[in-house]
């Protein structure tokens, strides 16, 4: 038996609270996990090839080469796949929160949202138009 309250209810709004932030929980733990497992296969791959991580160059990133990394069990394919599930993570998080405040009527935090995750979105694209 679902105990959720319905819309215009008392107790409504604290409810879908509760549900979106569990789906964000849900979604961070889920992340950190899978980076976690990335970088770590990414570490114990460099040991098996004989590379120190301490003292071994940073392999350049190349967003275009990771599959192919991945695939021929590259370490640099995994820890790259790894440092992005880390970064993807706050905008995940702004996503599914946007979504959350869409769903449940508040029009101002999902537009809040939404122009966070395109000044997220300007920065990726300057940063990349830079060079960087």
């Amino acid at each position: 038996m679902s105990l959720a309250a319905t819309p215009g209810t008392p107790g409504a709004g604290a409810d879908t609270a509760r549900r979106l932030e569990s789906a964000i929980a849900r979604l961070l733990t889920l992340g950190t996990r899978a980076a976690v497992v990335f970088i770590l296969a990414g570490v114990v791959m460099m040991l098996a090839h004989g590379i120190d991580p301490l003292t071994a160059a940073i392999p350049a990133f190349s967003l275009s080469s990771i599959p192919g990394d991945l695939v021929a069990l590259r370490p640099a394919g995994f820890l790259w796949s790894g440092l992005l599930v880390v970064m993807a993570m706050p905008v995940a998080r702004v996503v599914v929160s946007g979504v959350g405040f869409f769903a449940a009527g508040n029009r101002r935090l999902a537009l809040v949202s939404l122009l966070v995750v395109l000044v997220l979105s300007a920065a990726v694209l300057a940063a990349q138009a830079m060079g960087g």
